[in-house]
């Protein structure tokens, strides 16, 4: 086996390591996550899906040493392990149980204090894309930064061919930002799914053009922090939807994430003007 394989292995296996450990965790309590619970298909998704966010982080760590994808999943997965895993238990009730008015069984199953795996597991594309920004994001800091280890290899080349990594970027956010809100039932009108869209493109693509060309870093990591935050928010709301206001108000949203942006180029050029170097 030549040795730039094994981390790809290594990274494998502790995906499949990830998933059987989600879905196991979920089966002991009483969840319904079993493969006889879905067509083939959605199967194949939510287990494949749940392999590939076990798998990204490690890979990028042991491939390239890039920790901050592995530090964000690990504690997305502990704070799901560790709510599901300390009492009280989950509950399942009928919703018939719920409402008096309701006679005889509906069939329709409210959990109470659970589902903390199946929020963690059902949005796992959106973990893995905030898992990617942020190893790009920590390429970068790394090549600006002496004292900290080498970027990898590659930055090389993503600076030099800035677009397509702008473009991979943004429309990787958008896609895993709307498909999160249409899997909500935030879908809205077409004309609102195509603002939500181009939106997600322009939240992440132009924080990565400015990270790139003109080795602004911070956009970048807010960016990043603001959308898997929405999400995270969005499993627990209350009344409101989090990410539906992240989606349609991208521009807001954006707008924050540029603003430390402005002020980390305002400072370098204030340095350069008098002869140090700004962070």
């Amino acid at each position: 086996m030549r040795r730039p394989s094994l981390p790809l292995v290594v990274a494998l296996l502790v995906g499949l390591v990830h998933a059987i450990a989600v879905v196991g965790v979920q089966l002991r309590y009483g969840y319904e996550v079993g493969p006889a619970a879905y067509p083939l298909h959605m199967t194949l998704w939510r287990y494949g899906g749940l392999v590939v966010l076990g798998a990204v982080p490690v890979w990028l760590a042991l491939r390239y040493r890039l920790v901050t994808p592995l530090v964000l999943v690990a504690a997305l997965a502990a704070l799901a392990f560790q709510a599901e895993l300390t009492p009280p238990d989950p509950v399942f009730r009928d919703v018939a149980e719920l409402e008096p008015g309701v006679d005889g069984p509906t069939g329709i199953t409210v959990v109470e204090n659970g589902l903390h795996l199946a929020k963690y597991a059902g949005p796992w594309y959106v973990w893995t894309v905030g898992a990617g920004l942020l190893g790009l994001w920590e390429a970068v800091v790394r090549q600006r930064h002496e004292w900290l280890p080498d970027s990898p290899a590659w930055m090389g080349a993503l600076v030099a061919n800035k677009w397509p990594v702008v473009a991979v970027s943004g429309v990787a956010h958008a896609l895993a930002s709307v498909a999160y809100a249409w899997g909500w039932g935030m879908s809205g009108t077409p004309l609102g799914a195509i603002w939500a869209f181009v939106g997600g493109v322009a939240m992440v693509g132009i924080p990565v053009y400015y990270l790139l060309a003109e080795d602004v870093v911070w956009p970048t990591f807010v960016a990043t922090v603001l959308f898997v935050n929405s999400v995270h928010s969005q499993q627990y709301a209350g009344p409101g939807d989090p990410h539906a206001l992240y989606a349609v108000g991208w521009f807001f949203f954006l707008g924050i994430a540029l603003l430390p942006g402005a002020a980390e180029y305002a400072l370098r050029r204030v340095g350069d003007r008098f002869g140090w170097r700004s962070v």
